[in-house]
């Protein structure tokens, strides 16, 4: 930025708003003054042509009365050897040593006109001391009888009486009538244009700088308030939202997309203060269990059962990793997972594979109608199905089914135990992480407490809902999903 341009968008706008009117004003005033000028100077040199015209038409008439000049009018007659019959006293007022103008050519022909400039130099004249050029008019008159070349009756008006009375009547002269173009109605039009401007002109661009001022902060008015209100947002004020202006303008969608970003960012405040709740909360017991045991056994080293302590903290450190990996999978970000078309149906094989290879515990069934495929990122669908294969098997008491088929456009899972189930007031709370029911379905064979809330995650992540559903034995959970297709 400028060191003279103001850094303020308010400041800034206002200057630019006061140069531009100056930079159009300046040339309209310029504008529309030459073209007055020129309206004006065409409009007088066609008077004085039309003037001029009366004047030869006069002399060939031979009704000078007819040829009445205003009293300001300046006006030459010349005669063919140079010498100036009638003049206009103005002439030899304006400039006492004043020359007649050269008369027209000898072989000019009839209704010659010409038009020229003369300088006037008025000296010390006392109320005219600007030398100015005129524009001169002039025509020739042919065959002009002596008897009319004499004063023209005029005051002020001069001749040549020598030539006057030494003409005879019978006597015919070729004349040139100079008639000089005065601009001063044009100058007086033009004082009263310049002077109205000189007034008018600076107002109208103050008051368009005052304007640009006030429009613009009133335009920045919400931006202020959009400023102070983030101002205000820490960290224990996330929820806190910028004012929305009833405008929709930029300013408006800039709101919005503040906003949005507000809300994104107390989401993902939210979602790492449950992590580190759920961590501090959930890892506390089995890094409690571990260093007891471990303190216990090294207490007494002689009286210790050593293959029993490691088998004990073997398995709490896999309840700490299940319990981490859990956690950390809930801190994805779901706009990080790059969806693909996945067949459902063979992750439910594999997966029920899997459970039928296991020496002990429930058998796993499966009813797979056809390929089912579904759009999302593998290893998620694959958590999915295994943490719900993995709460069945915890609670089963001989046997898990999953049915996995396609509904319309929609993709349906079922996993059934026939273990004590849910009841139907917990069938919400046990998507809640950490959740504790009564002591028929604890997690006491090792679940991390997030097995469920991660899978009602994932499916949400995938566009579906995960809810359980009502079964005539065990716990019936469904996953519904949208169809690839």
């Amino acid at each position: 930025m400028s060191r003279w341009w103001p850094e303020s968008v308010r400041r800034s706008t206002a200057l630019a708003a006061l140069l531009l009117s100056v930079a159009v004003f300046g040339l309209g005033w310029w504008g529309i003054r030459q073209f007055v000028v020129t309206q004006l100077s065409r409009n007088v040199v066609q008077s004085t042509w039309a003037q001029l015209d009366r004047v030869a038409d006069a002399y060939r008439l031979g009704a000078l009365s007819s040829a009445a000049l205003n009293g300001d009018a300046m006006f030459e007659v010349v005669t063919d050897d140079g010498r100036a019959v009638v003049h206009s006293g103005n002439l030899t007022r304006l400039d006492p040593a004043w020359q007649p103008l050269p008369p027209a050519p000898r072989d000019a022909p009839h209704g010659w006109t010409t038009t020229t400039t003369a300088a006037l130099h008025p000296g010390t004249h006392p109320q005219w001391r600007e030398y100015r050029t005129y524009t001169v008019v002039g025509t020739v008159v042919d065959d002009v009888p002596a008897a009319l070349v004499e004063p023209l009756g005029r005051e002020g008006s001069t001749v040549d009486a020598g030539l006057s009375r030494a003409a005879p009547s019978s006597e015919h002269y070729r004349l040139t009538l100079y008639l000089f173009v005065l601009p001063w109605d044009t100058l007086t039009t033009l004082a009263l244009f310049d002077d109205t401007l000189e007034v008018f002109v600076p107002l109208a661009v103050l008051l368009t700088a005052l304007v640009a001022w006030f429009a613009a902060g009133r335009a920045l008015r919400p931006v202020e308030a959009i400023r102070g209100e983030l101002a205000e947002v820490s960290g224990s004020q996330l929820g806190r939202r910028v004012p929305v202006p009833r405008s929709r303008d930029e300013i408006a969608r800039l709101a919005h997309t503040t906003n949005a970003t507000l809300e994104r960012l107390q989401h993902t405040h939210e979602q790492q203060e449950r992590f580190v709740a759920d961590a501090s909360h959930e890892l506390r017991s089995p890094l409690a269990n571990l260093r007891t045991g471990l303190e216990v056994a090294l207490a007494h080293p002689e009286r210790a059962d050593w293959p029993a302590v490691a088998e004990r903290s073997l398995l709490d450190i896999r309840r700490l990793h299940r319990i981490t990996a859990d956690l950390l999978q809930l801190a994805v970000d779901p706009g990080r997972v790059s969806p693909v078309e996945v067949d459902l149906a063979d992750v439910v094989g594999e997966q029920v594979a899997e459970r039928a290879a296991a020496p002990d515990g429930p058998v796993a069934h499966s009813f797979v109608d056809g390929p089912v495929r579904v759009l999302g990122e593998p290893v998620q669908l694959e958590r999915l199905l295994r943490n719900l294969l993995d709460n069945a098997v915890r609670h089963a008491s001989s046997a898990v089914t999953v049915t996995v088929g396609r509904h319309g456009t929609t993709v349906v899972l079922e996993v059934l135990d026939d273990g004590p189930g849910i009841p139907p007031a917990d069938r919400e709370r046990v998507f809640d992480r950490f959740a504790r029911l009564d002591d028929a379905r604890t997690r006491d064979a090792g679940g991390s407490g997030l097995g469920l809330t991660l899978a009602r995650e994932i499916a949400r992540r995938h566009g579906g809902s995960l809810a359980v559903a009502d079964s005539e034995t065990g716990a019936r959970l469904v996953a519904r999903l949208p169809a690839a297709d």
